[in-house]
């Protein structure tokens, strides 16, 4: 499935809402976050992000936005920002997201204490990533 693509985001919720350990990582949270790809000239030229908000311990409403300015409108509690190439590393476990957002190479809005904190609990995001397959726009496709 494509990276940053509405059916991706849709495979990947369905696996994160399946983990029974989701509502212990999501609770003290802010309602909702946003990941952000930053335009780059070639893959994502007007952006890319993908919106969800949380409620009851599950994901209960997601979408991806095709350009970047539209998370402006929805002021979400969390921002995370970055360019493709971290996002692919951060996806596939070559960058650690904690050392990310610290050295500043991830930009985050938001509490990023509180995320900090909950950074025990990627493994429920690193299973489901393993569950659905990816490609990236800047692989080629077989």
């Amino acid at each position: 499935m494509r990276f940053a693509s509405q059916a991706w985001l849709d495979a990947v919720v369905r696996e994160v809402n399946a983990h029974a350990d989701l509502g212990r990582a999501l609770a003290g949270l802010g309602a909702d976050l946003a990941a952000v790809v930053e335009r780059d000239g070639r893959h994502f030229p007007h952006g890319a992000a993908a919106w969800g908000r949380q409620a009851g311990g599950r994901i209960v409403e997601w979408r991806v936005l095709p350009d970047e300015d539209d998370v402006l409108e929805l002021e979400p509690a969390y921002v995370v920002r970055a360019p493709l190439p971290l996002w692919k590393d951060l996806l596939t476990g070559r960058a650690d997201p904690v050392q990310a957002a610290l050295s500043g190479r991830v930009k985050v809005k938001g509490d990023l204490e509180g995320l900090v904190r909950r950074a025990g609990y990627r493994y429920i995001v690193d299973e489901a990533l393993r569950k659905v397959p990816t490609e990236f726009p800047d692989e080629v496709s077989r």
